[in-house]
């Protein structure tokens, strides 16, 4: 976050105040010296980034897929040179390897998914979330523009956690710091704070995350995508309420 000189106009004064506002920076990903992706990404948690979001793009099943990794920052910006086991195909940002057929269904193109395993969490302890981050998102209440991702294990005990200005950005970091410690993503539960799109399912289901929640709406692409590979949906979880799309069975009293 910086520190910024604004003015600031409330019930017909101004004044000159300072204000927190958030960061952001530009990534640059090479992979093999063949291909690369530019990300508009906060400037921190940069690894975990880069391998959640090769895992969650299907490019990389484990760590050791990644056969080299450099960072390094030039001209301000941050770059990062990896070399995989396996080239990347093309194209290469799959998330959007999706196409709507004319009934408005959603199907994939050249990919293979396979269904998570379940977990089994009690509806009290998904109440109990926003309770148990509610110390963990002050950056947001300081500037009101971060989105942020939260892994836990069935018993809702936090393991990782991360804030950026884009929910997909958000969402790779979490994933890749778990992937880096070695964690079984399919013993985890997401909590985002951004809507629910197919991309943010597509992450689920590449990284075997079984159970995705989010404060926020899903949208109909992404419920149906999820009901197909049998991945845990759940959306608008504020106060004691909560909507269950898919994974009902996930789902205990």
């Amino acid at each position: 976050m910086k520190k910024l000189k604004i003015l600031r106009w409330r019930r017909g004064e101004v004044q000159a105040v300072e204000d927190l506002v958030a960061e952001e920076g530009l990534l640059r990903v090479d992979i093999g010296g063949t291909v690369s992706f530019d990300a508009l990404i906060t400037p921190e948690k940069i690894r975990p980034f880069v391998y959640g979001h090769l895992l969650t793009e299907g490019l990389i099943e484990s760590v050791d897929d990644v056969l080299d990794y450099f960072e390094y920052v030039k001209g301000g910006i941050v770059h990062v040179k990896v070399r995989l086991r396996r080239q990347p195909p093309q194209p290469f940002h799959r998330s959007y390897n999706v196409v709507w057929t004319e009934c408005g269904h959603v199907r994939l193109l050249d990919e293979e998914l396979r269904p998570p395993k379940g977990v089994r969490v009690s509806a009290r302890g998904i109440i109990d979330i926003p309770r148990l981050i509610r110390d963990e998102v002050g950056e947001f209440r300081l500037t009101g523009a971060y989105h942020y991702a939260f892994l836990f294990d069935p018993d809702l005990n936090l393991r990782a956690k991360a804030k950026d200005i884009g929910r997909h950005n958000a969402v790779d970091k979490a994933i890749g710091e778990e992937l880096l410690r070695g964690a079984p993503l399919s013993e985890r539960i997401l909590y985002t704070t951004g809507r629910v799109t197919v991309d943010i399912v597509l992450k689920c289901l590449r990284s075997g995350v079984p159970l995705l929640i989010s404060r926020s709406a899903p949208l109909s692409g992404a419920v149906e995508l999820a009901s197909r590979y049998g991945l845990g949906l759940i959306g608008f979880l504020r106060g004691e309420r909560f909507n269950i799309y898919s994974g009902e069975e996930m789902i205990t009293p």
